[in-house]
């Protein structure tokens, strides 16, 4: 038990940017994130949460309660909701759309965001395409706090005009490095 238990914790348990600590620059961010943005379709809605999310990552048990708060939050503000996952589970996409009906469930090539640091993971695009955060979906390894994190914070700011950038890339917990196809 204790060897799988480290196990466990030395492949998963480490800070976001740990395999990509390029994403602690702000500048490379940004650009990251612009570059991202020419990928994906025109945002349809004020804001939009972009989640990245592997379909057979083992940390997505322990982000669902705050992907699920955070697609009901989406929802009550009237915002958009996209879920990339890697263009290798095209096979899935229409089963795993089924089961995520909140979403816009879309494949992305695994090779333009190789760089991407972990996942389950999300992204907040506000208004004027600005990148308003970045990081995990919660904190902590084994957190089962779906409320009161700095994701709703930025969605009901984006609202009150009081959203400012947030870059949570040292935040600690269960990920799953993205593929990188050979």
């Amino acid at each position: 038990m204790l060897v799988a238990l480290s196990w466990f914790q030395t492949r998963y348990i480490h800070e976001f940017t740990q395999h990509e600590p390029a994403f602690l620059q702000a500048s490379y961010t940004e650009a990251w994130f612009k570059e991202l943005l020419t990928h994906l379709p025109p945002k349809t809605q004020d804001a939009r949460l972009i989640q990245l999310w592997q379909p057979d990552c083992l940390c997505n048990r322990f982000a669902r309660p705050h992907a699920i708060n955070a697609m009901t939050l989406t929802a009550d503000l009237g915002y958009e909701h996209i879920t990339l996952i890697p263009d290798s589970y095209s096979n899935q996409l229409a089963s795993l759309q089924s089961l995520n009906p909140q979403t816009k469930l879309k494949t992305i090539d695994t090779q333009l965001l190789a760089s991407w640091p972990a996942n389950p993971s999300v992204l907040i695009e506000g208004p004027l395409n600005q990148l308003l955060y970045i990081g995990p979906l919660g904190f902590g390894a084994f957190c089962s706090q779906a409320n009161t994190s700095a994701i709703d914070s930025q969605l009901t700011g984006i609202a009150t005009q009081t959203s400012r950038a947030y870059y949570n890339q040292i935040g600690q917990g269960c990920f799953c490095q993205w593929p990188i196809t050979k």
